[in-house]
């Protein structure tokens, strides 16, 4: 199986969970929040070949820290992937916040070649749709898309995938937009410790389990095939 967006430094024991990730015999893309996270996450995921490390900048901290490029680009050399990127005007509610955030991730796409971006975009989905055409990005997963159905349809055209989770089948909204997803374009992450299953914090251990709820939502029994294909074809 394959979690496609975790977030394993903020359990409160990210040990625990990476040997959970070991014991199931999942396949996690761990995202970082900074380019100094994803140095010091290097260190503690050595040797285990499961857990693909992503180098990632958080919309949502763009105030409170630096985006270091150069210890970016460098981490670019030894990753394929790279997340959590992106925009998030929740939290940018100023014009000028948002162009520093637009920026940001400017700078970021422009930097990329073949990777694989995990892409958050709250309230933002539109202009961060035009970002990535814009420079021509090839490899982008729309991480726990919460924006309109319509724009759903253009983010596929684009060649795009959208990776979901539990707390999606919770809500009207949530399993609108899971409606409108193609399943070539669905990969399924748990978004741990964000993310709630069956009223706890999503963890690999409950995978299986979530894996499950997403073949009956879409009535399919290989979703687990599904989603590698899919993986396998954006990693090429």
């Amino acid at each position: 199986m394959i979690d496609a967006h975790i977030h394993i430094d903020f359990y409160d024991k990210p040990a625990r969970v990476i040997r959970e990730i070991m014991r199931e015999d999942i396949y996690a893309i761990f995202v970082t929040h900074l380019p100094e996270l994803y140095e010091k996450q290097k260190i503690a995921i050595e040797g285990i070949p499961q857990i693909f490390l992503a180098v990632g900048f958080h919309p949502i901290l763009f105030n409170e820290y630096e985006f270091k490029q150069s210890l970016f680009y460098n981490a670019l050399k030894s990753t394929k992937f790279v997340g959590e990127v992106g925009l998030d005007y929740s939290v940018a509610r100023t014009e000028k916040s948002r162009s520093k955030q637009k920026r940001i991730f400017e700078q970021i796409c422009k930097s990329v070649n073949s990777h694989i971006l995990s892409i958050h975009s709250r309230q933002a989905e539109e202009d961060v749709l035009d970002i990535l055409l814009k420079y021509k990005v090839e490899n982008a997963i729309f991480h726990w898309y919460t924006g309109s159905k319509e724009l759903v349809h253009e983010i596929v055209e684009a060649g795009y995938y959208f990776s979901v989770n539990p707390t999606m089948l919770r809500t009207n909204k949530g399993k609108g937009i899971l409606k409108e997803v193609p399943l070539n374009r669905i990969l399924i992450e748990t978004d741990g410790p964000f993310s709630k299953f069956n009223g706890n914090i999503a963890e690999p251990m409950h995978l299986k389990m979530i894996y499950e709820a997403f073949e009956e939502f879409y009535n399919v029994k290989d979703i687990e095939d599904i989603v590698f294909e899919n993986m396998s074809a954006l990693i090429g």
